[in-house]
């Protein structure tokens, strides 16, 4: 015999951060693609008060790129819901935002939106860790 379920009961939580694994995918490949960008563009000139100056931002772009991947594959352990792996990717995040913020010079709006995301990527983590440390 069939038992009747309960109408407008809430779906089956997940235990893996899906979303937040997304978005770390997501930033760590519009991190990668940038820095190839950079690679692939050269020198960047300056003008300033004292004229034109030639900055090499070569080394800048292969530590993106490094942390680029390492975002991108942090968000892919996120997903799925190892134990420590929220922990990896909040950490490969928190490096992302902070690489984001040195280069903010030279491609400010889209370093703002992509640590905004990775920044909402951290919470969605936290979140997730606070509820699964009260249920387990």
């Amino acid at each position: 015999m069939r038992t009747p379920q309960a109408t407008g009961t809430a779906p089956e939580r997940t235990d893996r951060p899906v979303l937040a694994g997304g978005l770390l995918v997501a930033t760590g490949l519009v991190d990668m693609l940038a820095a190839y960008g950079m690679l692939r563009s050269g020198v960047f000139v300056v003008l300033g008060e004292g004229g034109m100056h030639q900055v090499d931002l070569t080394f800048w772009a292969w530590l993106q790129l490094t942390v680029g991947a390492a975002v991108a594959v942090a968000g892919l352990v996120a997903v799925t819901g190892r134990r420590g792996a929220a922990t990896v990717a909040i950490g490969c995040a928190a490096l992302a935002i902070a690489l984001d913020l040195l280069m903010l010079p030279y491609a400010p709006i889209r370093l703002l939106i992509v640590a905004a995301v990775d920044a909402a990527a951290i919470r969605l983590l936290l979140r997730h860790r606070r509820i699964a440390g009260r249920a387990g």
